[in-house]
């Protein structure tokens, strides 16, 4: 854990590892509130209750992946919140591809591999332990090593991992020092407000641009169309099959397959 922390100027200088924990949120909510500092990680090698958005599980088994959450202190002016999820995409998968993995973010939470299979997860919760104290803990997993043959059956089709991708297995503590660089170096851009740059980033990695998809909304209804990009707040912009615009600000995309 120690090499992984060497390469960053402040990111990861206050850790704490686990065997095994329930969640990695849980356990950074709780160093927060009782005087985490700015930066301060949590990783472990197990969760027995890892979760993802909407309160979905993060399958989690012991020593195959990366599971860890950063904890960041809001500046008072920075870009939307909603841009958050996604520049914590394109520092993942900009540290990935230091390994010749072939990856993409994918609106809003996941980087995917080169066929849209995920190969990480991102969860970001903020909270206010104090007035005018704004945190954001920023929870990622990441398959390194695990096997296509072992993630249960209802993840087979859509997960991937980095060994797969790449060929060969991969040191995790290597990959979580190149995650934590990325993180630090496009932190401080989006905490300084360098917006431009962070969108440049994200139309080179964006998986969905083009594609003609069906994003599934949190009220249980769908819309359909071609994905553009995204707004300066992080929506997801969609051209429908009449020409107009819509703006979505959350939903579980899918890509449309011929003839579907």
């Amino acid at each position: 854990m120690v090499s992984a922390v060497r390469k960053t100027k402040w990111l990861g200088k206050s850790w704490m590892f686990f065997d095994v924990v329930e969640s990695t949120q849980d356990v950074m909510r709780k160093w927060v509130l009782s005087g985490a500092l700015h930066g301060a990680i949590v990783v472990a090698d197990m969760q027995t209750c890892g979760r993802g958005r909407v309160g979905r599980s993060w399958f989690s088994p012991l020593g195959k992946n990366l599971y860890f959450t950063v904890a960041l202190q809001l500046p008072h002016s920075h870009p939307p919140s909603g841009t958050l999820s996604l520049l914590v995409g394109v520092a993942v998968a900009e540290a990935l591809q230091k390994f010749e993995a072939k990856v993409y973010v994918k609106w809003s939470n996941d980087v995917v591999s080169e066929s849209g299979r995920k190969l990480a997860g991102i969860l970001v919760e903020s909270f206010e332990p104090e007035p005018k104290k704004v945190w954001s803990l920023v929870g990622v997993g990441i398959n390194v090593n695990i096997n296509e043959d072992e993630f249960p059956d209802e993840l087979r089709t859509t997960a991937t991992s980095l060994k797969a991708v790449c060929g060969r297995e991969l040191d995790r503590f290597e990959v979580l020092a190149e995650v934590l660089c990325s993180l630090e170096f496009w932190w401080e851009k989006w905490a300084s407000n360098e917006f431009d740059l962070f969108r440049q980033a994200y139309e080179r990695l964006d998986w969905l641009k083009g594609k003609q998809v069906i994003v599934f909304l949190p009220d249980g209804t769908t819309v359909e169309g071609t994905a553009m990009g995204i707004t300066d707040e992080g929506e997801l912009m969609l051209t429908l099959p009449d020409g107009t615009r819509q703006r979505l600000v959350a939903g579980d995309v899918t890509v449309r397959t011929a003839g579907a």
